[in-house]
């Protein structure tokens, strides 16, 4: 049976990512209702049904026998607080993957832009970082709205699938945190994990402070 502690963990992601579930996941609902139901217990369980044929590791009752997975969850419960600030770690991520990229950029009005976007610690970082060079470091150049949304998107996936090693609720989770459409199709990670983990344990860290 699952203990008391995995039990609480399950139910305490489950109510995080539906206080932030974004809207796209549950189209039809008005912005008004919807933030109504992010606050209230009884509108989270109502969101929490029609999502849960999106999302059935996170918001399926999880087996009485699934001691092993439990505990991954519970292993993996000090992501808890980056889902508070998502889209920020989606742009460390991205920003690594993008890195390269970013550095080309020296247009000044596309580099006021991307600063503002990114904050100025995040780009003052890549542009002092020389990390590995990805497939995505060699594309070419886009105007900086595109870099931006591809940074956004991209870091997104990699967290993702970050999160999805760990445990798939934690996959979901994230997942549904973010724009509906950005998860049409697929590709594999490009940072290792070991990459990513530090990235967000850096950013746990300065959220924590």
């Amino acid at each position: 049976m699952l203990s008391p502690q995995e039990q609480e963990m399950w139910l305490e992601l489950q109510r995080e990512t539906l206080t932030r579930v974004h809207a796209s996941w549950v189209p039809g609902i008005p912005a008004e209702l919807l933030a109504v139901a992010r606050e209230r217990a009884l509108g989270r369980r109502w969101l929490a049904k029609p999502l849960a044929a999106v999302s059935p590791a996170l918001l399926a009752r999880p087996a009485p026998s699934d001691s092993r997975s439990a505990a991954l969850l519970v292993r993996a419960g000090w992501l808890m607080p980056l889902l508070r600030v998502s889209l920020e770690c989606a742009l460390d991520l991205g920003s690594l993957v993008l890195g390269a990229t970013v550095r080309r950029i020296v247009k000044r009005s596309a580099v006021v832009k991307l600063r503002t976007a990114l904050g100025a610690e995040r780009y003052n970082r890549i542009l002092s970082s020389q990390g590995p060079v990805t497939s995505s470091s060699t594309a070419p150049l886009v105007d900086e709205d595109s870099l931006i949304e591809r940074l956004t998107r991209g870091g997104a996936a990699e967290l993702i699938a970050y999160a999805d090693r760990l445990h798939p609720a934690w996959g979901e989770s994230f997942k549904l945190t973010f724009e509906r459409a950005w998860f049409s199709s697929s590709s594999p990670p490009e940072l290792l994990p070991d990459i990513v983990e530090a990235a967000l344990r850096s950013r746990a860290k300065s959220s924590a402070a």
